[in-house]
């Protein structure tokens, strides 16, 4: 019971990351401990070496220039004061007879025999050599040297002090990473806690998210680090998800109540039809209705349908060399009554060079939807421009009318699905037609634009840029 709650705490990152500071710690301290304990312990082996190399070198000296009696007279006096009775010193002949011996006061744990020994078997005039001593873990470092008269000199010293020395280090450091230990766990569960703190707030937040409220958003700070670049980027997700799903629901109320009239219309046909016994006049108003309500229906799913395919590119295009005057010539011979009807005069500016590599029929589905947008908009006595502007790489169709024009704020939404603002409401249509515009466009690697207002805060002018070589 214990284990399995305790696991998910340790699974937890910041679990992970103060123990893992914690031991890079330790690691790290253990390693520079270690290292100077190499060193000091060096330092110490050395210093004790040049000791003894120069306390053979002195009882050299003594030896030859005054005599082994001055050595002997000069030892009847050291144990008193002197650190040199730690030393064990000896002079012995070729044939191992000890001719001098100091052995150290406070006792050994040498056997003198080995070391004489080990001494006289050295073939180096100068010889150094390490040995274990009798008794204990300790070693005898011995230095020495064959004298002019052939005697053996040596010095001997054991590493009992050293080892002393050494272990009292080793258990100073041991102590030392106690409290590293400590100042790691602590400043490692203080930095998890300090990195992983956005992280939490990302949690919590993407936990309101998926209880459904949309609307929450992860709390920004002041600092300029790459969790904070990471909150405000998820930040501005949020607000497309939040866009896109209340775009989505818009989307459906508009396509319910859409396709709800020409249903209704068409269900409110049918059942008149067959209230109406035996009159043939009244079923065949009744089947034409049904018939124009459908086609509507069938119509908007059509262009649902083109959209689609245009935005995923699905419906491979028909492209040709086509010069966009033409098409627009062509579908404005179709409204041009219409515009006659509402007054509205119609002013034509075309480039006679102003060929693309265009499907056709999409494009002069394009060009119809713009000037239908105008026709729609464009007040009774009001005026439309249409231009094509022929460029080295491009050609620009642009639509201008003096229509009430469109709010900037409205400017990316009317290229939505089914968007139509409260402007439109009263105006016929299916909220498809500038989609359709911006799909098709897009779908020939073109670009579509709104400007509004033009003048006199009025106006609105779309426009289309093709490429030639698209």
């Amino acid at each position: 019971m214990f284990l399995s709650r305790l696991k998910p705490t340790l699974f937890r990152i910041s679990t992970k990351l103060t123990l893992a500071y914690s031991l890079v710690l330790i690691l790290s301290s253990t390693v520079i401990f270690s290292f100077l304990y190499f060193q000091i312990s060096q330092a110490l082996q050395n210093q004790e070496r040049l000791v003894l190399e120069a306390k053979l070198e002195e009882y050299r000296n003594r030896i030859e220039m005054r005599g082994l009696k001055e050595l002997t007279d000069y030892f009847s006096y050291v144990p008193g004061y002197d650190q040199n009775a730690a030393l064990l010193v000896s002079l012995v002949n070729p044939r191992g007879d000890v001719l001098f011996l100091h052995e150290p006061i406070a006792g050994s744990n040498v056997d003198f025999e080995d070391v004489k020994s080990e001494v006289i078997n050295q073939k180096s005039p100068h010889f150094d050599f390490v040995m274990p001593e009798a008794k204990g873990n300790d070693s005898l470092l011995i230095f020495g040297r064959t004298l002019k008269d052939g005697n053996r000199l040596f010095v001997a010293k054991s590493t009992e002090g050293l080892g002393v020395q050494l272990r009292n280090l080793q258990k100073i450091f041991w102590w030392l990473l106690l409290p590293v230990a400590l100042v790691g766990f602590l400043g490692g569960l203080f930095l998890s806690n300090k990195t992983l703190s956005p992280v939490r707030e990302l949690l919590t937040s993407m936990k309101k998210i998926e209880g459904g409220s949309l609307s929450t958003r992860v709390p920004i700070g002041g600092s300029d680090d790459e969790l904070e670049e990471l909150k405000i980027l998820c930040n501005k997700m949020l607000d497309k998800i939040e866009n896109l799903v209340n775009g989505l629901k818009e989307a459906f109320d508009h396509l319910a109540h859409d396709i709800r009239t020409p249903v209704t219309r068409l269900r409110g046909r049918a059942e008149l039809a067959l209230q109406a016994e035996g009159d043939i006049e009244t079923y065949r108003e009744a089947l034409q209705s049904c018939f124009e309500n459908s086609d509507k229906i069938l119509n908007f799913l059509q262009v649902l349908t083109d959209i689609t395919e245009a935005e995923n590119r699905s419906k491979k295009l028909k492209l040709e060399k086509k010069f966009i005057s033409q098409l627009v010539e062509e579908i404005m011979s179709l409204y041009e009554m219409a515009f006659e009807e509402k007054d509205i005069k119609i002013s034509v500016k075309l480039d006679a060079h102003d060929w693309a590599m265009v499907d056709a029929r999409l494009i002069s589905r394009v060009i119809a939807n713009l000037l239908d947008n105008a026709h729609k908009y464009t007040p009774s006595g009001g005026e439309v421009l249409i231009e094509t502007i022929n460029q080295t790489e491009n050609v620009i169709l642009r639509v201008t009318d003096t229509g009430p024009g469109i709010a900037p704020e409205e400017h990316a939404a009317i290229f939505q699905k089914l968007y139509r603002s409260d402007k439109s409401r009263s105006e016929y249509g299916m909220g498809l037609g500038l989609t359709f515009v911006k799909a098709v466009v897009e779908a020939h690697d073109g670009k579509v634009s709104v400007r509004s207002p033009v003048k006199d805060g009025k106006g609105t002018e779309f426009e289309v840029l093709l490429q030639k070589m698209s």
